[in-house]
């Protein structure tokens, strides 16, 4: 057996400290984009494509109507109204699907929350008039859209 010596130099010796931490820098820098396409592609997978998106609109008194993400139509939704004073008055609701994006265009409703919303385009979004009572939402399959009693 040898003898240790601990005044030989290694190699990793000959690296200057700063180069070392560069070295290691690069390293984390790069390990931490690895992570970060990794989970990217993943998300990706999970969520499925966007061409099977569907566009649900309905309200609580029974308007229900479905279409893909990818049309181009524009519908008004009328609804008895749910709430005190103006909002009392018949509900319209007018909803606007295109360029793959959705959109409450217009509602006479006095808070106008979901006409100011802005548009949506992600499976999960939803747009909600609560004065109305009507939900618009965009779901991978129809039959994962919320159901109001």
């Amino acid at each position: 057996m040898l003898p240790f010596d601990r005044h030989a130099r290694s190699p990793v010796s000959d690296i200057r400290p700063t180069e070392r931490r560069r070295r290691a820098d690069l390293v984390l820098i790069g390990a931490v984009l690895a992570v970060a396409l990794g989970w990217f592609a993943c998300s990706r997978l999970v969520t499925g494509p966007a061409d099977t998106a569907v566009v649900v609109c309905q309200s609580q008194d029974g308007f229900y109507r479905a279409d893909p993400l990818d049309s181009d139509v524009s519908y008004t939704v009328t609804t008895p109204g749910t709430g005190s004073g103006a909002d009392a008055d018949k509900g319209a609701n007018t909803v606007r699907i295109a360029g793959g994006c959705v959109d409450v265009t217009y509602a006479n409703c006095s808070n106008q929350v979901c006409a100011d919303h802005d548009p949506i385009d992600e499976m999960g979004e939803q747009i909600v008039c609560l004065p109305h009572g009507v939900v618009v939402e965009i779901v991978e399959r129809e039959q994962d859209a919320t159901r109001l009693a």
